[in-house]
């Protein structure tokens, strides 16, 4: 996304900034999917990806039509490719996974703190049954699925955890991790999408998210058979 302000346009930048929130998953998120389907056949986290491609291709050319504003030429100066040095990756990986680490665990401890109020308050019910038409009638998730729904506000990839223990069948996690995948930006990605596009055009972009999300979880729900 910051790598979006090298877009000469509002334009170009909403839609870039758009379509990479909602269908393009970062490597956390793709190592939950991959934890969760892999078990059940590499076909199925194929399938999630190839959903996510679909709506990243039509959801474009959506966009593209409604959205207005200047349209530069495309001139990109790309420099030759060099073969990485294997230290170089050990050390960039180690970086990311402390990184990863000391950021995803105060969120999962958070997380699963303000869950737990939410549960004994009683609160949990009352979204749960707010939220039952969505999330087990269009979506056909159990209840118990918008405690993932809810951490997915905070981080995709750990609401996508959220769903492991809920005992679901497979086609509710193709389901679960293909909406997740697109819903809600982390909180992140909210903090740099409000920056780099103001808070009109994040709302209009968290709207889109949104309603893709239920729209092609719904698709699934219905068109799948497994």
């Amino acid at each position: 996304l910051l790598a979006t302000r090298v877009l000469e346009s509002k334009r170009e930048r909403f839609i870039v900034a758009t379509l990479i929130s909602i269908a393009v998953p970062c490597a956390a998120l793709q190592a939950m999917i991959v934890g969760l389907l892999a078990p059940f056949g590499m076909r199925y986290v194929a399938l999630v990806y190839a959903v996510l491609f679909l709506v990243w291709l039509g959801l474009g050319l959506i966009i593209r039509l409604f959205t207005r504003g200047f349209i530069p030429a495309l001139l990109i100066e790309i420099p030759p490719y060099r073969q990485p040095y294997l230290r170089s990756l050990l050390i960039k990986f180690r970086i990311r996974a402390l990184g990863f680490l000391k950021e995803a665990v105060p969120v999962v401890i958070v997380g699963v703190g303000v869950v737990n109020v939410f549960y004994a308050l009683g609160i949990l019910d009352h979204i749960a049954r707010f939220t039952s038409p969505v999330i087990t009638k269009l979506l056909g998730l159990p209840r118990e699925a918008v405690i993932a729904v809810v951490i997915g506000f905070l981080r995709k990839d750990i609401g996508v955890g959220m769903l492991a223990p809920l005992n679901m069948t497979l086609k509710q996690l193709v389901v679960g991790c293909a909406t997740l995948a697109m819903f809600f930006p982390c909180i992140a990605t909210f903090v740099v999408m409000f920056k780099e596009l103001g808070p009109i055009n994040t709302a209009k972009s968290i709207g889109i998210m949104v309603l893709t999300a239920f729209v092609v979880g719904g698709l699934l729900n219905a068109l799948l058979w497994f």
